[in-house]
């Protein structure tokens, strides 16, 4: 069967179905400008033995698992299994393009796409990709569109077709700069929310020591074995294979994390906050993990590849709720060193919410003042400013400061999209009265 007359069969769960492209396609943009995941993960793993003036600062990697890798036997398909085997060979082909379009454009925005509940959508005609999450009947596309610039009119339409045909809204979140101006030209709504926030671990003044004495002063302190004993350790998965049992343990130490954190403050959660599956794709992330002497882990960060930017965003970075304190800034500064010594220039350390909102559109006055109103009132409930004090403590660079934009596909923000977006930022609607 030819693969352009193909089409998969949708669920009749919509919020469950992952709508997809002609699987034998790919982006019309075929050249790789960004460096590959695989080396980016690899550099890393090639500094364990680079010495710098970090020397306090030092990882243990951990070693190949040598079972891991040890594939199960595919399993051979009787002939009334022929047609189920096509949809597996279609969806592992649609896969690859997602994979493809993904390690050329991905950026901080795409956290997603280790969030279970996001699903992806692949161009039929190879236009690109998107991640996307279905909230309130609403597509909100999370991120730049996985694709060159020359492509978001083509991809987009035809993501608002299918969209159009399975009765949903569309809103973008998280978009930079390029894909605004294709948003104005479209005369869209378009509101500056938040600007990513990124340092360069190579000139970065914390590891110069030209800042965050104190905090640098208290790492050492956590390490040094007669005070702290805290160790700092490196799991990479897609080099030394994958070890089931250490990943449990990271994984339940994020979710007691997630757990502790919505149960204990629920009049104050935090803006924009994925809730993530660490080890669904292993291929582009690395783990930065503590431990007490007894072996326990107190602390987990993961580095996840962002291609466009030749770096990693760390993101979670967290610490048990017995951990001691400074953990989370230990976690940080070991990721900054771990790349300075990789040479990797490029570390975003998440996003950081603007206290007012910038409506470049041309709404009605009223519409633009209820959604500054609106936001404002949100945001005060989240307390925002903290997390600008927390991530200028490691000096991001100005310089790579990435602005971050919401844009809905009308004229006019409308209620339907505003919840939905609000939800996705786990803004909630009774923190507006």
């Amino acid at each position: 069967m030819n693969s352009q007359q193909y089409f998969l069969l949708q669920p009749a769960n919509i919020s469950a179905t992952r709508i997809s492209a002609d699987v034998m396609t790919t982006s019309s943009s075929t050249t790789v400008v960004n460096e590959d995941k695989c080396d980016l993960i690899s550099r890393v793993y090639g500094a364990t033995g680079v010495k710098d003036g970090l020397d306090w600062l030092s990882f243990d990697f951990h070693q190949p698992v040598p079972n891991s890798l040890a594939q199960p036997k595919s399993r051979q398909c009787a002939p009334d299994d022929a047609f189920w085997a096509f949809k597996h060979q279609e969806q592992t082909s649609l896969n690859g393009a997602f994979d493809h379009d993904y390690q050329q454009y991905s950026r901080t925005s795409h956290m997603g796409i280790l969030d279970p509940t996001y699903d992806t959508f692949t161009s039929r005609k190879g236009h690109g990709s998107l991640l996307y999450k279905i909230q309130n009947n609403t597509a909100i596309v999370m991120g730049d569109p996985l694709c060159s610039p020359d492509d978001y009119e083509l991809l987009s339409k035809e993501f608002q077709g299918w969209c159009q045909d399975c009765r949903l809204k569309v809103a973008f979140m998280g978009v930079g700069e390029s894909f605004i101006d294709y948003a104005q030209r479209s005369n869209w709504v378009s509101i500056r929310f938040a600007r990513e926030r990124a340092l360069n671990p190579v000139t970065n003044a914390v590891l110069q020591k030209k800042a965050g004495k104190r905090m640098i002063s208290q790492c050492r302190q956590l390490l040094d074995p007669g005070r702290g004993g805290i160790t700092l350790h490196v799991y990479i998965p897609s080099i030394s294979g994958r070890d089931f049992a250490l990943e449990s343990q990271l994984q339940q130490v994020y979710d007691n994390w997630r757990e502790e954190r919505n149960s204990k403050q629920m009049a104050s959660p935090q803006a924009f906050v994925t809730v993530y599956d660490l080890f669904s794709h292993p291929d582009i992330t690395t783990f930065v993990y503590t431990r007490y002497q007894n072996g326990c882990i107190n602390g987990l960060s993961t580095l996840r590849t962002v291609t466009a930017n030749a770096g990693f965003h760390a993101d979670p970075v967290i610490a048990s709720s017995s951990a001691p304190r400074g953990i989370t800034d230990l976690l940080i500064i070991g990721c900054m060193g771990l790349l300075k010594r990789a040479q990797i220039s490029y570390l975003s350390l998440g996003y950081e919410p603007l206290t007012e909102i910038e409506d470049s559109s041309k709404q009605p006055s009223l519409i633009s003042w209820l959604t500054r109103t609106g936001y404002r009132r949100a945001t005060d409930a989240m307390h925002v400013d903290g997390k600008a004090n927390f991530l200028n403590k490691f000096r991001p660079d100005d310089s790579l400061d990435y602005d971050l934009h919401i844009v809905i596909p009308s004229r006019v923000l409308r209620v339907q999209q505003s919840a939905a977006l609000m939800h996705v930022a786990n803004l909630r609607l009774r923190s507006l009265f």
